[in-house]
Order: structure tokens, then C-alpha cells, then sequence
């Protein structure tokens, strides 16, 4: 059976960016990635709206993501490494109620040294022209249980980037220190033995010390395949790995689902999508309505918009989802009947916009407090329950892994910021839930 110092299953961010510095502060050690998808990123990571941003009411949070975004401005700003980074911003608009809770967030974020704006209504108006932030006697307004926006909030660290370009970066960085990696591989299983083998039939037996010993995969290799310590990093799949041997991941899946618009050719789209004010780029920043989550982002190269929605309460969860990501397709009826209505309430330039494309993917949860785990059971490492937000929490939880592996109490976070590995594990976890999320 062919051994390994360390395997690591996904290569996703997470998978990707815990094997590059599991092999960069290890490089005596063979470090072998497995995915069953045939390139890095082409999973949930490459169907993610590929936003960041370091606006959380979680301390916690605001520095897993703060770091990262550092460290995805250090790559493009100082190495010059094109990861399709543009700094948009996040605009909240909120209704007078979510004004009075906002405000707690708000105070909490800036003693933590978070940026964030406030803007009046009247603000609101001079710089987003045509936004409608008194509904009036809207009858489906009224229907629908829409609010008249009373102000807004502001997060200029914040932004997108391309998810495959970023992968990429870590891909390419781990292969060049030695790493390994097997695309169109799938992960069967994880190996279950005892810590000290006996030789006796049935082990590991009830009274022996188990420990994971490896993986059992088919396709581009086949068989089984051994290591010291395993990673499972595969997001919304890994209760499918980890629940056979008795460890609880912490996650659950949900669908979401992601609509593009074309502004080619629509004036009004056109000069919502070139909103200046908010940012260098003079873009329409990432935009939340004050309903059910419905949220836009310009993607200027294409002159498009890519829309979606949290519909928190009726999307079913999924513990082990299907393998087959086409399985989940996005609904035209759930644009039609569902987001677009809100949409065009708030914003009328929409009010004739149809989608050009559509898809879906999936969210991996943490349905406790909305944080990331990373935790070690042995020699098994467990990252994921990232809630959506992978993307821009990955480079800090990479450095957890590695932390988690080299069993050191801090993880070094890019710029020297010290995290308690604890802090996100099972055992010992010592995080305050998430409030804000989209």
C-alpha cells in the first residue's frame, strides 16, 4: 500500500490552501491532495459568488477573513499575481428596524478596527440613482412585506475575486515545493485501524486505541493508500467521509443558487452597474436589500449582474449531498416568483431583466454559530462548516490546518496575527455566533 506523510482530500480553497502551507512549514514531508473533479477548484469553490469581506459581528471571524484578504491583496498588489481582485465594497441597505440592530454591529466592528460607513437615506439617494427607498402604496410591496430603506452601511474592504485563479495560485505553489496531486481520484472512504496493530482478526476491537490509516479511492488510482495523517477538507461532502467512522463534521449542506443578467445593452442597467462614489473602480458595490437576502454584485468585465438570495427558511439542509453538482440546478420559477420581485421593487432598472445563465451549488453550514471548525481527532484533521464564506476565510484556515498538524497552540496568521487553534475546534470552542450573514 502506497504511504504518505500526509493526505489531503479536496482541492477546493480549502483543501488547496491547507496543503500549500501544510507543505511549505513541512517540506520533508510528502503531501499528496486527492480530488475526484479534474482540476483544482471545479466543485463548490468554482460555482461560489466569489465575494470577501471582514464586515462580521464574530471577532473571530474578523480576523480569519481580515488576514485572508490581506494576503489575497498581498498576492495581487505586491507580487503581482492576477487573482481577478477588485475591492467593490459591500453596501447593505436596511430597513428602519434593521437600522436600530445594525447599529450594535456597527459599534462592535470599528472597535475591532473593521472600516465600515454609514449612510444616511438621503446619502443613500445622491449616490445610487433610481434606487427607491420609500415604497409608498406599492400594493406588491405591501404583499410581500417589503420595508422602506432607512439608511445603509458600508464595508470598503470588501470585494471579489476569481476562485479559480486563486486555487490555481495554491496549486501551483504546493507542486512547485514537492506536493502531489491526483485529480479525477475519488475518495471512497477513510481507512480505519488500530494505533498499534496486533494482528488479530476484526481490528480495530472495542479495547483498542483507532485511528484513521488512509483512504480508499477509485478512478485515477485505485486501491488503498496510507498515511500518517489525513486532511478532510471537502466541504459540503464531508459527513459522506466522516460519519462511517464515528466523527461528527459539524456541517450541513444547502443549495444556492446564482442568476446572471446582462446589462449590455439595458441603459439604466449600464449606469446602475458604473455607480460611482463608492470605490476606485466606480462600480456599483455589492449590494444586500433589506429582504430575504437578495443581493447583487456588478461583474464589470462581463457587463453583467450575478443575483442571489438567502432563503434561509424553507431550503431544505442536506447531510450527505449527491456527488453530481449538476444534480442541483438553479429554478427559473424561484427568479420569476421569488428574487426577482424584491428586486425590482427596490431597484426598477431590473425591472425587465431576465437571466442569461444560471446555476447552483452548495453551502457548507455550520449550523451552530455560522464559524468555521478545524479540529484534529488523532491523526485526523477536519476543516469546513465554512457557511459560504471559504472563499474569504481560506488562507487563515489553511495556516490552522498547519498549525492543527504541527500541534502548536497559535496558528500564525498572514502579518504575524496570532489564533488560538482552539478557538474554532470542537473540544474547546471558544467563538461568539455570527450575526450578519447573507
Amino acid at each position: 500500500m502506497p504511504g504518505y506523510d500526509l493526505i489531503v482530500v479536496g482541492a477546493g480553497i480549502m483543501g488547496l490552501a491547507s496543503a500549500y502551507h501544510l507543505k511549505l512549514n513541512n517540506p520533508s514531508k510528502s503531501v499528496l491532495v486527492l480530488d475526484r473533479f479534474g482540476a483544482p477548484g471545479q466543485g463548490n469553490t468554482g460555482r461560489s459568488n466569489s465575494m470577501f469581506r471582514n464586515t462580521f459581528t464574530s471577532s473571530d471571524n474578523q480576523v480569519l477573513a481580515n488576514t485572508s484578504i490581506d494576503f489575497y491583496l498581498h498576492l495581487q498588489n505586491e507580487l503581482k499575481l492576477d487573482i481577478g481582485l477588485q475591492l467593490i465594497g459591500y453596501l447593505w441597505l436596511l430597513s428602519e428596524s434593521q437600522v436600530a440592530r445594525t447599529e450594535r454591529y456597527v459599534r462592535g466592528m470599528k472597535r475591532n478596527g473593521i472600516e465600515v460607513e454609514e449612510y444616511s437615506v438621503e446619502e443613500l439617494r445622491r449616490l445610487v440613482g433610481g434606487v427607491v427607498t420609500n415604497l409608498g402604496d406599492d400594493e406588491e410591496s405591501s404583499v410581500m412585506g417589503l420595508e422602506d430603506i432607512s439608511g445603509a452601511v458600508f464595508g470598503p474592504k470588501c470585494g471579489r475575486l476569481d476562485p479559480e485563479k486563486l486555487v490555481r495560485f495554491y496549486a501551483n505553489e504546493f507542486t512547485r515545493l514537492g506536493g502531489k496531486i491526483a485529480f479525477k481520484t475519488s475518495v471512497e472512504g477513510l481507512l480505519l485501524g488500530p494505533s498499534r496493530k496486533l494482528g488479530i482478526e476484526g481490528e480495530p476491537l472495542v479495547w483498542q486505541e483507532a485511528e484513521v490509516k488512509g483512504v480508499r479511492v477509485t478512478g485515477g488510482i485505485t486501491g488503498e493508500l496510507e498515511a500518517k495523517s489525513t486532511v478532510v477538507a471537502c466541504g459540503a461532502w464531508n459527513n459522506e467521509l466522516l460519519e462511517p467512522v464515528g466523527v461528527d463534521g459539524h456541517v450541513k449542506a444547502k443549495k444556492r443558487q446564482l442568476f446572471s443578467v446582462s446589462a449590455e445593452s439595458d441603459g439604466p442597467l449600464l449606469s446602475l452597474l458604473h455607480t460611482k462614489g463608492f470605490n476606485d473602480l466606480g462600480l456599483i458595490p455589492m449590494v444586500i436589500l433589506p429582504k430575504s437576502g437578495v443581493h447583487f454584485k456588478p461583474v464589470s468585465e462581463e457587463r453583467k449582474f450575478w443575483i442571489a438570495c438567502e432563503d434561509e427558511v424553507n431550503r431544505p439542509y442536506i447531510n450527505i449531498p449527491d456527488r453530481d453538482l449538476d444534480s442541483y440546478r438553479a429554478e427559473p420559477s424561484y427568479y420569476e416568483r421569488g428574487v426577482h420581485p424584491v428586486l425590482a421593487a427596490y431597484f426598477p432598472q431590473f425591472r425587465n431583466a431576465r437571466p442569461e445563465s444560471m446555476w447552483a451549488g452548495l453551502y457548507a453550514y455550520n449550523t451552530v454559530d455560522y464559524l468555521p471548525y478545524a479540529f484534529r481527532e488523532g491523526n485526523l484533521i477536519v476543516v469546513g462548516g465554512d457557511s459560504g464564506s471559504g472563499i474569504m476565510k481560506g488562507d487563515a484556515l489553511g495556516r490552522i490546518v498547519d498549525a492543527l498538524y504541527r500541534e502548536r497552540g497559535d496558528a500564525s496568521l498572514y502579518g504575524g496575527v496570532p489564533y488560538a487553534v482552539s478557538k474554532i475546534g470542537f473540544e474547546r470552542r471558544d467563538v461568539k455566533r455570527e450575526e450578519w450573514v447573507i
